[in-house]
């Protein structure tokens, strides 16, 4: 990894990513951008009120958020490299459009704590992210403390994976800090066990195309696909969580907008969204 992109809201939860980011940038020697966007406030009132201009609010946005880099240059001295960028628009879309046209290859972000009406309204931008970007998305809660990665899990349904060029962030991550890799797929009926000739052909593809890292196939039961994810993380002291979402039918159920927003809010762990 050479860059890594970092939305910055100046939010409680994307100060507390600041530290993961910065840690993981110096352990892997990558750039690290601060991004963030702007816009023109909305008006819902008839009684006059001053609009700042564009420009003011592009001036207020890059000063914020040098004042962040300069946070980081203090705590962690100058040998990191920062860089910071600002946008005017909406944040999903400026971020697609930045990381696609800059080879970024991580974009760190921040999930929040869960609570009913917080798990209901907060996290839009963070899973809509991780659906949506073509580059590596990977979401920290605002409490995780960056450690040493040697447990990966990757959730998957062995209904087939289309390109081995999908796998290659995971596998450079895997031999990056010389980890082992979990391949596990939730089955929701002990009838699972016996794999169609489909996951079965998949599962040897899959073995092949990992063969480089160590990694080991795993299967959990559980009616509920998150709380089987969960439930394996705990009791394997997983380090990283990984999932590929638009690759297959046990993801297409977590990412379902409500599963989606809970994955990340319950989720024990980083969270790593990579796209075919």
């Amino acid at each position: 990894m050479k860059t890594l992109l970092l939305p910055i809201d100046f939010s409680e939860g994307s100060d507390k990513a600041i530290n993961y980011a910065v840690e993981m940038a110096k352990l892997t020697k990558s750039k690290l951008i601060l991004f963030h966007t702007y816009h023109v406030p909305v008006i819902t009132t008839d009684v006059p009120m001053l609009i700042p201009s564009m420009e003011e609010l592009g001036e207020d946005s890059m000063k914020a958020l040098r004042k962040k880099e300069n946070e980081i240059y203090l705590s962690h001295g100058t040998g990191l490299q920062v860089e910071c960028v600002c946008r005017c628009g909406l944040e999903v879309d400026e971020l697609e459009e930045y990381s696609t046209n800059n080879d970024i290859d991580l974009i760190i972000t921040s999930m929040e704590e869960a609570g009913e009406l917080t798990e209901k309204l907060i996290g839009s931008v963070t899973t809509s992210l991780m659906r949506t970007m073509k580059c590596p998305v990977l979401a920290v809660g605002k409490n995780f403390v960056f450690r040493d990665i040697k447990k990966i899990a990757l959730a998957c349904d062995f209904k087939g994976i289309k390109t081995a060029a999908a796998l290659e962030p995971l596998k450079e991550i895997v031999k990056f800090f010389n980890a082992h890799l979990f391949i596990v797929n939730v089955l929701k009926e002990q009838k699972e066990l016996i794999p169609t000739t489909e996951q079965a052909v998949s599962g040897v593809q899959l073995d092949h195309m990992l063969e480089e890292i160590n990694h080991s196939f795993h299967y959990e039961e559980n009616v509920n696909v998150v709380d089987g994810i969960n439930h394996f993380v705990d009791q394997h002291n997983i380090d990283l969580l990984v999932m590929i979402p638009r690759s297959h039918t046990l993801l297409q159920e977590i990412f379902h907008e409500p599963n989606t927003k809970r994955m990340a809010f319950h989720s024990h762990v980083p969270l790593l969204s990579i796209h075919e």
